[in-house]
């Protein structure tokens, strides 16, 4: 039997009766990082909400290694009570054990996903953005070109419905995807939460450009989750950068223009129009 549990994002009391009752009777886990499931059952075992007993395996089960995990395995190991459990969250929702769902699908082994919380909805649930729902897309693009390119895809596809985006986003590149979220429309509405659950929970609901000017004053450091809700294409659109650029107009009066809609000074614009002859 193989069950998926979800484990707590950062606060130990989150964890579900459900989950401990099952973790009481698992004989082995397959751990994203052995070292952080052993931990979190340790501090489970101190709090007094659970008590395992006899030695348990751990083994690592990760991106990396799942592939050739599951081409050693034989079925007969899941004739044990077989527990995976990601560092935090639910598995399966950009954390490992798809594959895990795949290969027991096709072989017909049983399993059982048991509810947990997800970074996803929580965050949707504190942006206060309404009951319109949600479109999740894990962590956006590494290069600016391509977060761009999904960004105004989302927007296109999102903007005259009123559902909201969310993804996760990582410390090192926080900045550089609020940019780009600005780059595609200054006035999109932004929750930005970081560190949920946690001790140093904190977050910012704003225009993209309020958060973004905000954020640089931060401490950033964290775990980031953004909820994102576009313009509604049927209200009066808003023109934006290359809408800008393609006008013709002195150099003054675009860079005042293009400010308005960007993370430049009207004098960086200048600046820039001058040396670009534009």
């Amino acid at each position: 039997m193989l069950y998926l549990l979800p484990s707590p994002l950062g606060n130990l009391s989150d964890i579900s009766l459900h989950t401990l009752e099952v973790l009481k009777e698992i004989e082995v886990f397959l751990c994203e990082d052995t070292r952080i499931t052993q931990k979190l059952l340790l501090l489970l075992e101190q709090k007094g909400y659970l008590s395992l007993g006899e030695k348990k395996k751990f083994i690592p089960f990760h991106t990396h290694n799942q592939d050739q995990f599951l081409a050693q395995t034989s079925l007969e190991f899941f004739n044990q009570k077989v527990a995976f459990l990601s560092d935090a969250g639910m598995p399966c929702v950009s954390d490992p054990g798809s594959a895990l769902i795949t290969y027991a699908q096709t072989h017909q082994i049983p399993y059982e996903v048991v509810l947990g919380g997800s970074a996803s909805t929580l965050a949707y649930a504190y942006s206060g953005f309404g009951d319109s729902g949600f479109v999740f897309d894990s962590f956006l693009p590494h290069k600016s070109g391509e977060r761009v390119e999904r960004l105004r895809f989302w927007q296109e596809v999102l903007g005259d419905r009123g559902i909201a985006l969310v993804c996760f986003e990582s410390p090192h590149r926080l900045l550089e995807s609020l940019e780009d979220i600005v780059r595609v429309g200054s006035e999109i509405e932004l929750f930005a939460i970081k560190e949920m659950t946690k001790k140093f929970q904190k977050f910012w609901r704003g225009s993209a450009k309020e958060v973004l000017e905000r954020l640089r004053e931060e401490n950033i450091q964290g775990e980031w989750c953004l909820v994102m809700r576009f313009e509604d294409k049927k209200r009066e659109k808003k023109i934006g950068e290359v809408e800008i650029l393609s006008m013709d107009l002195p150099p003054k009066i675009k860079a005042k223009l293009l400010s308005e809609v960007s993370i430049l000074s009207p004098k960086q614009w200048y600046e820039r129009l001058l040396k670009e002859g534009k």
